[in-house]
């Protein structure tokens, strides 16, 4: 995402021995086990980053009788490779090639699909997470964000054909059997999104992401401390999640200055997202006729930063906006839910300071849309979503 981009690593240690039929004691037999895949897509600007994140990735594994794939493509081509080692009989972790795939495009549905297909065929466990990093634009259609008149897509970018390739977020989540992930980390810009989230009912039970972008390196310093976290199957899933979310959060708080100390992220119960739809829709039947004054409400995109225009907001803080135009006991119920919807959530004082960057006065862990007269092709594919036919009737 311009300047601020999120990243990936990738590295080819040595191969060393594997741990005996990885059955050695150690893991406990009474927990859950846990597949979780790695999607780096990068096969675009990013192609250099997902070495550096799979080197991180690669530090942080430490074998518990669970397991760590990774699906990564670059300009080289696609492959998807598993992290071994990291028990008594190799201690040392190592990345493993399991399959070969050459070109292909990873910003592709049936692409996403497939892989899921073979990652639970191959590696079935009793649960399934999935960290999924490229350039992302939330619910946004492609090239919107530059754009926003211009229709096109939304998660996952892949330049690698003769036209670039990009997700919608409606087929990002119907690439996914339903059920499959206890959570998704989204390693992506702007999208802790309620649209986004809604996308995703029934698919996660939960999910890791941001509503501002993320900025480089994004993950990769905590990985090598913090990956086991999202491994252990001995804690609940949403604590695990809110220690890696803390993990990276005070990494960020302790080592970085400027432009550069900007965060924003949360956790986001996606079993809770129906019911926060159902007061969404009612709080805004009770909205004044009045239009809100966008100009003063909190967002978390840099308008202008993209090469956008018009440029303006697209990604404003759903609380706040609730508040300005609901009455207020509807608002009161409203906030209830979105308590029990958002479970944690952290941001920076300033997102990139000096940068056209803002202020953070509110961040409730999820933005919304709010339809402007000057972006009417926006407006039209934001009637199209699934959040907007819950909430609008569209």
């Amino acid at each position: 995402m311009g300047r601020i981009r999120c990243i990936l690593t990738l590295l080819l240690p040595a191969v060393l021995g594997s741990c005996i039929a990885e059955d050695y004691e150690g893991p406990d037999p009474n927990l859950p086990t846990r597949t979780i895949l790695v999607w780096l897509g990068g096969d675009n600007n990013l192609s250099d980053e997902t070495e550096r994140k799979i080197e991180a990735l690669r530090q942080g594994w430490t074998y518990t009788g669970n397991k760590c794939l990774i699906y990564r493509d670059s300009r080289d081509g696609a492959h998807l490779l598993r992290l071994r080692g990291g028990c008594r009989t190799t201690p040392t972790p190592y990345v493993e090639t399991v399959r070969d795939y050459g070109a292909e495009n990873s910003a592709s549905p049936e692409t996403f699909a497939r892989v899921l297909r073979e990652v639970a065929d191959a590696y079935p466990a009793d649960s399934y997470g999935l960290i999924f990093f490229s350039h992302a634009s939330g619910w946004l259609p492609s090239g919107t964000l530059q754009n926003p008149q211009k229709r096109s897509r939304s998660i996952g970018i892949d330049d690698g054909g003769a036209e670039r390739a990009e997700m919608e977020i409606a087929e990002f989540a119907a690439a996914i059997p339903d059920g499959m992930f206890d959570f998704i980390v989204f390693e992506t810009c702007l999208t802790a999104g309620v649209e986004v989230a809604y996308e995703l009912r029934g698919k996660s039970g939960c999910m890791l992401a941001s509503s501002a972008e993320i900025v480089s390196p994004g993950f990769t310093p905590v990985y090598p401390s913090a990956l086991r976290l999202l491994c252990n199957t001995a804690v609940e899933t949403r604590t695990a999640l809110g220690a890696f979310g803390r993990a990276y959060m005070d990494y960020v708080a302790e080592n970085y200055t400027g432009a550069r100390r900007s965060a924003t992220l949360s956790l986001i119960d996606i079993g809770e997202i129906s019911p926060l739809a159902a007061r969404t829709q009612a709080a805004l039947r009770t909205r004044s006729a009045e239009a809100p004054d966008l100009s003063r409400l909190q967002h978390f995109d840099r308008p202008g930063s993209y090469g956008d225009s018009p440029a303006l907001p697209r990604f404003f803080d759903l609380d706040e906006w609730l508040e300005e135009v609901a009455a207020p006991d509807e608002y009161e119920a409203f906030r209830v839910q979105l308590e029990r919807t958002v479970v944690w959530k952290v941001a920076t004082e300033t997102f990139m300071a000096g940068q056209n960057g803002f202020m953070v006065r509110r961040h409730s862990g999820l933005t919304g849309y709010i339809e402007q007269e000057a972006l009417p092709d926006l407006n039209r594919a934001y009637r199209r979503l699934s959040w907007s036919g819950t909430v609008y009737g569209y």
